[in-house]
């Protein structure tokens, strides 16, 4: 094995892994659902209603389909979309190395607007997601109506710590060519949510770090209008309980109205 991939594979524990969902509904179509490219990105809506949407980890394997379980049961109130970024699942390699958070941000802003027009959008975020999730609530706060965060990446823990990776190099990332140093800082720059949107802060029950823990603490501080919810699961709770991700966008819909 060469010795990159070695180190990769070491690496990838926590925020790297992305596992689709095991059981056998997940290969079936979504009801209505419809595939567009935005912004080179292959983008999967389904449903009508108030705009949801779905952002990945990261790994050499993360996807959308991860979210397939929580978009179908979404899909008859809501107007759910997923998305691969670009380098990721069947979206094509980006055209430039060093992607940071201002194209990553432009690439989810772009999401946005096709998910909700000049509307408002719940953001719902897994693992890495979760940094993208608090630039773009930051950046854009009259378009982020309320966030889910899926044991999303704090920035007190790391990349480096949440996935085990010896350097960034050695971050699992698909063919995405982040720069991780960029994200990161911009993630960490989040001292708060701009308009205190409602967010619910969903963690793993299973194998959290007493870092971990205390990063989702961090992560409902930044809103006054947070709660905080342990799964019985671990860290890949999209795929392992969709039902629990799904309870918890139907409350905040239903906060908001």
């Amino acid at each position: 094995m060469p010795a990159g991939r070695a180190r990769r594979s070491a690496a990838g524990t926590l925020l790297a892994v992305a596992v689709v969902a095991g059981c056998g509904s997940a290969a079936e179509p979504v009801p209505g659902e419809q595939a567009s490219t935005v912004a080179a990105q292959r983008v999967w809506c389904a449903g009508s209603g108030p705009a949801v949407v779905l952002v990945n980890g990261i790994g050499d394997d993360a996807s959308a389909q991860q979210w397939r379980e929580v978009q179908r049961e979404l899909a008859d109130r809501a107007r759910v979309c997923r998305y691969d970024r670009p380098g990721t699942g069947d979206s094509p390699a980006p055209e430039g190395p060093d992607r940071g958070a201002d194209e990553l941000d432009a690439e989810l802003a772009a999401v946005v607007a096709h998910a909700a027009g000049s509307g408002e959008v719940v953001l719902v975020a897994h693992s890495f997601g979760g940094y993208l999730a608090l630039v773009h609530a930051q950046r854009h706060p009259d378009r982020v109506a309320g966030l889910v965060l899926v044991d999303a990446l704090a920035p007190s823990v790391g990349v480096l710590r949440g996935t085990g990776a010896a350097d960034l190099a050695g971050v699992p990332m698909a063919d995405e060519r982040l720069d991780l140093t960029d994200v990161e800082s911009a993630a960490a720059a989040v001292a708060d949510l701009p308009g205190d949107p409602p967010t619910v802060v969903l963690s793993r029950g299973e194998g959290a770090s007493a870092s971990w823990t205390a990063g989702q603490a961090a992560l409902a501080a930044l809103s006054t209008r947070s709660r905080s919810v342990v799964v019985a699961a671990g860290h890949q709770i999209p795929s392992e309980r969709p039902e629990a991700v799904v309870a918890a966008v139907d409350e905040l819909l239903a906060e908001l109205g």
